[in-house]
């Protein structure tokens, strides 16, 4: 190919003005293009100044330049592909990017563009036009990026962060083999941003870590910072820490693409978790010796009282029996008040030996005694209350091993809750007890009410110390109970609870018969 000597295209002042080619090569001369004009008939081709000057040759160096043999070789095949496509038609422009050796021994990279501007008859082209445009310096700022890109993920991976790249539009997300390793994700198939985010998010975080990453891509926030739980493969949940930053924006301020980090922080929500139940216990421990002081001191003032009501009590029915039987109608309301202070005072007595975590006297007890005789010393509160009781107990129930008088709190107890719970109701109050053999060989006592449910505050969670709707209760019953059902062996809980009542159900391991 003969290459025409280059030209300044010099004019003498007042010569006449350039034709329309001339002009053109003018005006890509002044954008800083170097042009390059192919004649493939005749082999000729002409190069601007600028084009040799990008590479450091002067114009008469450039004349005996053959641009296929300064191909970098790496470039070389592509640029060449990219040439003979656009010649032979099969694209309509020429665009290729590739490195020129410089005079100077150093390659700088090019940004050609050409087109076939004429064609023969049978298509073969005959005329190729074209520029050069030195972009090096853009190839050099992309290789810094790169360069930061690398030494920001060894920054991040060496201090324990795992990264990923997010296409907002295209909605692929390139995740690090460390952030797979969190989630438990095998192998490099593609991840789409739907299969993270917020697929992932455990329901109870889904609001509030998309507020975080809604506000940063609407620009209301410089970055998005959030700790969530992230499904893992298993089912399980991790804590995580992700930070993210839009790193790109089109013209209009919409977010492209967001890049950034994933830390595992499971194991520190997992030691904030137990230092908190820790202080719930101290705590919980705390009111107990309290509680334990208060029992201390009631049964060491009660029982005085106590005993001198029963002392009383045997006088009177021994003077009794010198009267004969016009005493007997006031012989029985006798001996019931010196059975229940003797109760009392068993009853103090447990609940201080509770408190102390003191076993359970223990013996085989019938059930249906000790419902019999709840109801029977209840029977004023139940009168003066206007509640029917409806006892249905199952024959056969087989013994329990029991303390009698912790289990009679139990149930007294749960009598004493449906009685307050139908307190304002207006229908028909109905209280019913039932008995009878679970699956398990364990029996199984329900109590159960009319009353409006379980109060919103108690709901989830009625066992929790402390907690109660009463005005004069202290919130101790119910977690007294379930700890002395637990420790005979058996369970304690809500069967269910709704605006048309509540049931109580609790367990106790038979006797093998």
């Amino acid at each position: 190919m003969a290459v025409e000597q280059p030209q300044a295209f010099p004019r003498e002042p007042g010569g006449p003005p350039p034709d329309d080619a001339e002009r053109w090569r003018l005006a890509l001369e002044a954008s800083g293009d170097g042009v390059w004009d192919w004649h493939l008939a005749s082999g000729h081709e002409y190069r601007s100044p600028l084009w040799g000057a990008m590479l450091g040759y002067t114009p008469d160096e450039t004349a005996g330049l053959e641009w296929r043999t300064l191909l970098h070789p790496e470039d070389r095949d592509d640029a060449l592909r990219r040439l003979e496509a656009c010649l032979h038609g099969s694209t309509v422009a020429y665009e290729a990017e590739f490195r020129l050796l410089c005079k100077d021994g150093k390659y700088r990279w090019i940004q050609a563009r050409g087109k076939v501007c004429e064609r023969g008859a049978g298509g073969d082209p005959l005329r190729f036009v074209g520029t050069h445009r030195d972009v090096s310096h853009a190839h050099e700022e992309i290789e810094n990026l790169r360069k930061s890109e690398r030494l920001w993920r060894f920054a991040l991976e060496g201090y324990g962060d795992a990264r990923w790249d997010w296409s907002i539009d295209g909605g692929e997300i390139h995740v690090s083999p460390s952030f797979r390793s969190i989630i438990g994700l095998c192998g490099n198939r593609p991840v789409r941003g739907n299969d993270i985010w917020p697929e992932r998010l455990h329901p109870a975080d889904l609001r509030r870590a998309m507020a975080v990453f809604d506000a940063h891509l609407r620009g209301r926030e410089p970055i998005a910072d959030v700790e969530f739980r992230l499904r893992c493969e298993d089912g399980t949940y991790r804590w995580v820490a992700v930070r993210g930053k839009v790193m790109e924006r089109n013209a209009a301020g919409k977010a492209l693409r967001m890049t950034g980090t994933v830390r595992d922080v499971h194991d520190r929500h997992l030691a904030v978790e137990r230092e908190k139940r820790q202080a719930q216990e101290l705590a919980h421990a705390g009111r107990l010796i309290h509680v334990g002081e208060m029992a201390t001191a009631l049964a060491h003032e009660l029982n005085q009282p106590l005993t001198a009501i029963r002392n009383f009590s045997g006088v009177v029915l021994r003077r009794l029996d010198a009267v004969g039987p016009l005493a007997d109608p006031i012989r029985e309301p006798l001996q019931m008040i010196a059975q229940q202070a003797l109760r009392a005072g068993e009853i103090v007595h447990r609940v201080r030996g509770f408190v102390r975590k003191g076993r359970p006297v223990t013996a085989p007890v019938a059930i249906a005694s000790v419902v019999r005789s709840v109801v029977r010393f209840m029977q004023p509160d139940l009168g003066a209350s206007n509640v029917r009781v409806v006892v249905d107990l199952a024959e056969g129930l087989p013994p329990v091993l029991a303390d009698h008088v912790q289990l009679e709190q139990v149930l007294a107890n749960l009598i004493r809750n449906a009685i307050d719970a139908m307190a304002e109701l207006a229908d028909e109050r109905i209280l019913r007890i039932t008995a009878c053999t679970g699956a398990d060989g364990c029996v199984v006592l329900a109590v159960s009410d009319r009353g409006p449910g379980l109060a919103d505050a108690i709901r989830a969670d009625p066992f929790a110390p402390f907690l109660t709707t009463k005005p004069d209760g202290v919130g101790l019953g119910l977690p007294i109970c379930r700890t002395i059902v637990e420790n005979h062996g058996g369970r304690l809980w809500v069967e269910h609870s709704s605006p048309a009542g509540t049931t109580f159900c609790f367990t106790l391991p038979a006797l093998a018969g």
